[in-house]
């Protein structure tokens, strides 16, 4: 099935895929809008407790002036969400709109909180509504279904809010968080992550929201571009001319030093440019 699927024009030349228009924040007032014909967007991530306000706001602006135009922070609890607002609340006091991202694990009520202060939501499917208990369990299509609903059930208010805030919503997927529910139906593959977000991505549309993006993380470089390809793919089978764009592509976990770096230019090449780098990806499951 997946041997009958494209996921660009042409394996052997590039021309970047039209997505629709994500628009993050306020693009007259510090946002910026992705996707469609606009620029890649530079973002990167505080790496201090979220409770401090002054570092937050510290890192935020020192990020700033690199030129970073998305901030992501961490909001685990319902707690850090909520001190989102005195770290927004300081930072335009300081005269800085840059769009924060809140991202959150675990906890729909703190992406409930963050929801009210912060430009987008980030929320990983893995882990919002499911569990991940390592269990073995066969599901009947009536036990999947069930779930289905269970999740859209949770997943909905935090939709609805974003409608009614403009904000916009991150649909990250892990390779490392796959729920049990998608691990015991596609396994740990691809397909599974791909799954996994489009579920997701559904309850959205089905309430007419589509200011969203998707994030496909791996350590694996090989994973993680088949995973973007496979989802573009999909799209296009189903005539889906309006992905949002998979702006976020980058490698999931730490590291340094030139090994992780190599890996993680190797990544985004081959992901932004298909066909004119890493040739041995470009046919991986895809026919040209």
């Amino acid at each position: 099935m997946i041997s009958n699927m494209r996921c660009c024009e042409s394996p052997f030349s590039y021309h970047r895929r039209k997505t629709r228009e994500v628009v993050i924040g306020d693009p007259a007032r510090g946002g910026v809008i992705i996707g469609g014909d606009h620029p890649v967007v530079k973002q990167s991530m505080l790496t201090c407790d979220t409770m401090d306000t002054a570092e937050s706001v510290k890192q935020t602006l020192d990020l700033v002036v690199v030129g970073c135009q998305i901030v992501r922070i961490t909001a685990p609890t319902v707690k850090d969400a909520a001190n989102l607002q005195n770290i927004v609340a300081e930072l335009h006091k300081r005269g800085c709109f840059v769009p924060i991202v809140a991202d959150i694990h675990f906890k729909p009520e703190a992406a409930m909180e963050a929801v009210k202060w912060v430009e987008v939501v980030r929320v990983n499917p893995g882990n919002y509504a499911d569990s991940k208990k390592f269990a073995t369990k066969e599901y009947t299509d009536e036990q999947y279904t069930a779930e289905l609903k269970r999740i859209e059930e949770k997943f909905t208010p935090l939709v609805l809010e974003c409608i009614r805030l403009k904000r916009c919503l991150r649909i990250g997927t892990n390779h490392g968080s796959l729920s049990d529910r998608i691990m015991n139906r596609y396994g740990d593959t691809p397909l599974g992550m791909i799954e996994s977000a489009l579920e997701f991505a559904r309850i959205c549309r089905k309430h007419n929201f589509h200011n969203f993006k998707f994030s496909l993380k791996s350590s694996n470089p090989k994973v993680m571009i088949e995973c973007y390809r496979l989802l573009v793919a999909r799209w296009n089978r189903r005539g889906g001319l309006e992905l949002p764009d998979p702006s976020r592509r980058h490698r999931s976990g730490r590291g340094r030093g030139w090994p992780h770096q190599e890996r993680h230019r190797h990544r985004l090449a081959a992901v932004r440019r298909p066909g004119r780098h890493h040739p041995r990806f470009a046919h991986r499951g895809f026919a040209a």
